[in-house]
């Protein structure tokens, strides 16, 4: 439902970073569940600060591992609006969200967008 999945992003875009209710893994969980009506990092468990989002990671077996578990993973050249994507950003891995040509996810100042060529590996939302 690429249409909630637009009214998601409409409503986050100016929603800053929080560990918890806005981080990367949790944006991402939730712009799946908008498309797909379940949230695939809800399992995760539940934090509120960068060392509780760390710990939940590291006990999924890292983030790509993580997702991997509950997405299907798809050739970077073949994602399409709405999959997940893992990106390298200012030294640290992060999800985001493809929208196209850009990739979306949340930032401090609220959504921030990435050109596609920084995605590194990708899972189908469906």
């Amino acid at each position: 439902d690429l249409d909630a999945l637009h009214a998601l992003l409409e409503a986050r875009q100016a929603m800053p970073f929080a560990y918890g209710p806005n981080d990367c893994a949790t944006f991402a969980g939730a712009c799946v569940e908008a498309q797909t009506g379940r949230n695939p990092v809800s399992g995760f468990g539940k934090w509120s600060n960068e060392t509780g989002a760390a710990k939940a990671v590291k006990k999924a077996g890292g983030l790509t591992k993580a997702v991997s578990s509950v997405l299907t993973k798809v050739q970077t050249a073949m994602a399409q609006r709405g999959d997940v994507a893992l990106v390298k950003h200012d030294g640290a891995e992060a999800l985001m969200i493809v929208e196209g040509d850009m990739l979306v996810g949340p930032d401090e100042n609220g959504l921030r967008r990435l050109p596609r060529a920084v995605m590194t590996r990708a899972w189908s939302a469906e």
